[in-house]
């Protein structure tokens, strides 16, 4: 399991809390299942980091969001650590679906280069059911395009802590072939 966090500067406390507490009890909920499951914590704002679990949940940043960072970091542990033909690979990331313009293409190439290679890419993006936006977001966009093309990804916004747990059920819920 793959865990990433945008930190950037346009995510508050309150977007961040929300999208850890996805992080937790999904992870809770994965370890209380499965006997062995191994982890890795990425965060972003420009660049992205991996971090042990428990800075993970501590940390923050600001600045501007390049989400490509966080795919292209993703992609490599899995070539260095989790072969996609080896171990099924899961990857979860929480933002609030701005990023940066520039990084449009490049982000929508690494995350489709990610998603290929992953049993399933799950995105939350917080303050989605609160707020109001005129247009989806350009990384909701991105993982539309992708679930369009048949790729084994998803999306739940995140407004509330009813939002957790809806979003906890609508990824963990068993898929059928047609899912």
């Amino acid at each position: 399991m793959i865990f990433a966090l945008d930190v950037s500067g346009s995510m508050d406390e309150a977007q961040r809390r929300l999208a850890k507490q996805f992080f937790f009890f999904a992870l809770q909920g994965i370890r209380r299942q499965y006997a062995r499951v191994e982890t890795a914590f990425l965060a972003h704002a420009a660049q992205a980091w991996e971090f042990e679990e428990r800075e993970f949940f501590q940390a923050s940043s600001s600045g501007g969001t390049v989400s490509s960072c966080v795919f292209q970091l993703g992609r490599e542990l899995m070539r260095s650590r989790y072969d996609p033909a080896r171990t099924n690979v899961y990857f979860f990331y929480a933002s609030d679906g701005e990023n940066a313009a520039e990084d449009r293409e490049p982000a929508a190439a690494a995350l489709k280069g990610l998603a290929e290679l992953t049993n399933y890419a799950g995105y939350v993006e917080t303050g989605g059911v609160a707020s109001f936006r005129p247009r989806e977001t350009q990384l909701a966009e991105m993982f539309h395009e992708l679930k369009g093309a048949g790729l084994p990804v998803g999306m739940s916004p995140l407004g509330s802590q009813d939002d957790v747990w809806r979003a906890i059920r609508e990824f963990f819920k068993e898929r059928q072939p047609d899912d």
